[in-house]
């Protein structure tokens, strides 16, 4: 009896430490690509949850070298399908002399692929 007791609770507590996954959740990320031959800059902010805090804004900074991208966000999010431009607050370009930036305010500006059947979305800083 003892035995299966300690199993029982050993069982309920290995099975307890496991994360519950919710299948509506997708996780979603969304990387920043230069292929200038300059580095560019750029800023994000986004919203974050917190239990203690609530909602509070999280402002960000990047550098991206030359042919190189960045995770600028990695998020979960509902089925909802959510525009990729509406996952930051703000995105702010810093101008390079020369080269010509796209707008990351734009939705077709951001490329779609779907990697270990998760989506990822790319955004190219320049033209």
């Amino acid at each position: 009896m003892k035995k299966h007791l300690l199993f029982i609770c050993i069982l309920s507590l290995f099975v307890s430490c496991f994360e519950l996954e919710d299948n509506d959740s997708v996780s979603v990320s969304f990387y920043v690509k230069n292929t200038a031959e300059n580095p560019i800059s750029f800023g994000t902010t986004i919203w974050k949850f917190s239990q203690i805090n609530g909602m509070y804004k999280v402002t960000n900074d990047y550098t991206v070298n030359s042919g190189d991208s960045v995770l600028a966000r990695k998020a979960t999010y509902s089925s909802d399908v959510i525009e990729p431009n509406k996952w930051f607050e703000s995105f702010v370009i810093t101008p390079v002399e020369g080269i010509e930036m796209n707008n990351p305010n734009l939705a077709e500006n951001w490329v779609k692929y779907i990697r270990d059947g998760l989506p990822v979305y790319v955004f190219t800083l320049n033209q």
